[in-house]
């Protein structure tokens, strides 16, 4: 390193094991939001069906915790996060298997929803658990994240062609396990260096780091993570408490009308399957431009205020969605623009909010992250469940209601319970010793 360099510059941003959050992107926002509500209201003509199903994927995830405990316990982030991969591979196999079958429909559910409580736990600690210098950390979270709208464009595009080209379900639920199965053979190889990283600076092994493949690792930045486990209820009722009710609240606005997005657009303001699948697809396009000022402004403000934006731009999509479907013959440009609105808040809340968590924490990473999870998925269960509730009795644009007022508790609660509190999050960057260490080894 020469004299004058900032230390760690020149460790990169990218790197291959985050196409793990491609699988998330293209599996989550594409392939479940565009197949399974659709392809349930199809076969059961029930609204309500639909929202069962993506209720007990977002239900499964709850287990988040429990991914993280196992992953900081037995040091098995490597397998969680890729056995995430292979097992929504395997569950979009088991839903083309069982196209005939609506008996089937829970056990495939929940078989995602534990994949994607198992990746979205793991995935973010090999970041922010590194004990990264504050923008490493920033440009990493960036990196990472941008997978998941990259993956959404991909998977948002591979079913608008395969639903252009009359492809049935069970041909596109097909389609999604090879992209899945792909994803996960590219996460495996490729995973091995970053978590002997990951677990140098979690466990205090150095020689761990040396060990590490050349191509993947960097020299971990030191120290252990200091943070122990403590009982439940000391947990909830804390500043991290207060943040999970927080992402409860903004999951349930956020994935309440996600879930319902492929019945929406349609029934409310008269957008084809096939168009609504070009939006989450050119959503993803917009999510991976905004990124970047994300990126530089959690690295200028830090995590907790981008995160604050995010709540505040799910609110707004909400509200504006839900008023343009009050119109009758909604002016189209209007819709489509209140729900990029609320597709947008994504770049915002999900960089910032692994940090956050951490940042309120007062246990280890991935437990933290754990928590995360399963908080989102219990705002995306009760998002899912009352909104196919409300879809049933009052039609979809009631679900646009549900989430502004979801969303609105979620910014009351922020406001009230964490912004006074904001400035006792703990400080994760370890200093310009540390940093030195945070090198590339080529």
């Amino acid at each position: 390193m020469s004299e004058g360099t900032s230390p760690g510059a020149t460790a990169p941003g990218f790197q291959w094991w985050m196409v793990a959050n491609f699988a998330m992107g293209a599996g989550f926002s594409a392939f479940v939001a565009l197949l399974i509500p659709p392809y349930v209201n199809e076969v059961t003509g029930d609204a309500a069906a639909a929202g069962v199903v993506m209720a007990i994927i977002s239900l499964a995830a709850v287990l988040g915790p429990v991914a993280g405990t196992l992953a900081d316990r037995y040091r098995a982030h490597r397998l969680l996060l890729s056995g995430g991969v292979l097992g929504m591979a395997v569950g979009f196999g088991a839903f083309a298997l069982s196209a005939e079958s609506s008996n089937l429909y829970a056990l495939d559910a929940i078989l995602i929803g534990t994949s994607m409580a198992a990746l979205s736990a793991v995935g973010p600690v090999f970041v922010v658990g590194a004990r990264l210098p504050k923008k490493l950390e920033a440009r990493r979270m960036t990196a990472y994240s941008l997978a998941m709208p990259a993956g959404q464009v991909v998977g948002g595009a591979i079913i608008g062609v395969a639903a252009n080209a009359g492809w049935s379900f069970s041909d596109r639920f097909w389609i999604a396990a090879a992209v899945m199965f792909a994803v996960f053979v590219v996460t495996w190889m490729t995973s091995k260096g970053p978590e002997r990283v990951l677990h140098a600076a979690m466990y205090g092994s150095a020689n761990e780091a040396a060990a590490a493949d050349d191509d993947d690792s960097e020299a971990a930045t030191g120290g252990s993570d200091e943070k122990k486990s403590m009982p439940l209820k000391a947990l909830l009722f804390s500043s991290f408490g207060v943040f999970l009710l927080v992402s409860v609240l903004t999951s349930m606005a956020n994935n309440g009308i996600n879930n319902q997005i492929s019945n929406i657009m349609p029934n409310v303001y008269g957008i084809s399957e096939a168009e609504t699948s070009t939006l989450i697809s050119a959503a993803g396009l917009l999510n991976i431009l905004l990124f970047f000022p994300a990126g530089k402004l959690m690295a200028k403000r830090g995590a907790f205020d981008v995160y604050s934006l995010g709540v505040v731009l799910r609110l707004v999509g909400a509200l504006g969605m839900a008023l343009v479907g009050l119109v009758s013959d909604s002016p189209v440009l209007l819709a489509v623009g209140f729900m990029q609105i609320l597709y947008q808040a994504n770049p915002f809340a999900r960089l910032a909010q692994p940090g956050t968590a951490v940042g309120f924490a007062t246990v280890p990473a991935g437990i933290a992250n754990g928590w995360l999870i399963a908080a989102s998925a219990m705002g995306s269960f009760l998002g899912s469940v009352l909104g196919g509730v409300f879809a049933d009795k009052w039609g979809f644009n009631s679900v646009n209601w549900m989430g502004f007022g979801a969303a609105s508790a979620s910014l009351v609660v922020l406001v009230l319970g964490l912004w006074p509190k904001r400035g006792g999050m703990s400080e994760r960057d370890p200093g310009p010793d540390a940093t030195a260490k945070a090198q590339v080894h080529s």
